[in-house]
């Protein structure tokens, strides 16, 4: 088919799309990803559409999801007005950074009339394949902007983690070299620095995510992800499934090194009664009962039905964890947003009424996501000062 004929397909899998429908993105963009994928010459599976509104959001929307992390090709839809220098630039680094694979897909509308087309492509300089792919939507889509980027990590070797990635499949020998890279102290200290600093970039954004007004609950939980790691190192992972008794779903189900379950509350960062004035001292506000009751029943029901469910993961899903007195963090509010009706309460005056109402709970531990996020960035900061040391 001519270049005219396929954007006339591409502005038909894309007309009547609510885009702020809150549906995944297989629902709102299967279409879209269905024609992209043929017209690419990839598997449908391997392409992964996401609205992206600003330029914040790239991460957000490009992260969230096992599909979309595990996409061969990513596309950014981009609605009327939207696109910007700032966006293209956003776009750039987060490819440069994470080694993924672009295309912005921006609509115009003109009068009555609705037509969208690529705009900016980017792939990891080194990554044959991926260009490829660039230049084969090209060709089906007509002629746009095509910039190779320069990962982070190996700029200095001139090719990609994703051109790694590639090299892997068809090259046995690799593993074997970098196997020896990590074996040399240097090379170990490297790659372990990298991690870091990336994971030290990684708290940066969801601090200032938790300190902005009008974030939600939603939108944290989809950054935080699976970043397990945010919440110390006794934990080895996330769980294969949120849901584990006949009523409830869990936000974060994380793995200890024990084998035992930690659950996760996670609620919204902008609650203004997060902590209350009570006879001239400052107590917990209702929200936090009513988190810490949501999650005493989440555990009581786990006790309820422990041996009924953990003899159907080992026998059915083979897999083992220990329900035996499971414990729980509840994830609750952020102090830049606390206010009452006599005057702003200190972090130390928060800090403090949380810890008391913590020291009467059992199996429970209430923080706040500066709370969370504060420990995280400690514990990199010591990684890194141990790891250049």
């Amino acid at each position: 088919m001519s270049v005219e004929e396929n954007l006339a397909k591409l502005t038909e899998a894309l007309h009547g799309v609510d885009h702020s429908a809150t549906s995944n993105s297989k629902y709102k963009y299967g279409r879209l990803m269905a024609l992209v994928a043929q017209l690419a010459g990839l598997p449908s599976t391997s392409v992964y559409a996401s609205q992206v509104s600003k330029p914040d959001n790239l991460e957000v929307r490009f992260g969230q999801s096992k599909d979309a992390r595990r996409a061969t090709l990513s596309i950014a839809v981009i609605l009327d007005g939207k696109y910007s220098r700032s966006v293209a630039n956003a776009a750039y680094k987060f490819s440069e950074e994470y080694g993924r694979t672009l295309v912005l897909l921006v609509q115009t509308i003109n009068g009555d009339k609705e037509t969208w087309r690529p705009v900016l492509g980017l792939a990891s300089a080194g990554d044959e394949k991926s260009l490829a792919v660039l230049q084969g939507l090209e060709s089906q889509l007509g002629r746009f902007d095509i910039q190779q980027t320069q990962a982070q990590l190996f700029s200095v070797v001139g090719f990609s983690p994703d051109a790694i990635g590639h090299a892997l499949e068809s090259d046995a020998s690799l593993p074997v070299v970098l196997s020896a890279v990590t074996e040399t102290d240097r090379g170990l200290n490297e790659v372990e620095s990298a991690v870091v600093r990336r994971r030290r970039n990684e708290v940066q954004k969801l601090q200032h995510l938790a300190a902005t007004p009008g974030t939600t609950e939603t939108d944290l939980q989809r950054a935080i992800g699976d970043k397990y790691w945010l919440f110390g190192g006794r934990y080895i992972g996330v769980a294969p499934r949120r849901k584990f008794t006949f009523l409830d779903e869990y936000d974060i189900p994380l793995l200890c090194s024990d084998g035992s379950l930690h659950i996760v509350e996670l609620k919204g960062p902008c609650i203004s009664a997060l902590v209350t004035d009570h006879r001239r001292h400052y107590i917990v506000g209702k929200d936090v009962h009513e988190a810490v009751s949501q999650t005493v029943n989440y555990l009581r029901a786990l006790d309820d039905q422990r041996a009924a469910l953990q003899a159907e993961l080992s026998e059915e899903l083979n897999f083992e964890v220990d329900l035996r007195r499971v414990r729980s963090s509840v994830v609750i509010g952020h102090p830049a947003h606390v206010a009452i009706e006599n005057g702003q309460p200190t972090r130390r005056q928060i800090d403090q009424a949380i810890r008391s109402y913590n020291s009467h709970l059992s199996r429970i531990e209430v923080l706040t996501y500066a709370d969370l996020l504060d420990s995280a960035e400690r514990t990199l900061v010591f990684e890194e000062e141990k790891s250049e040391t």
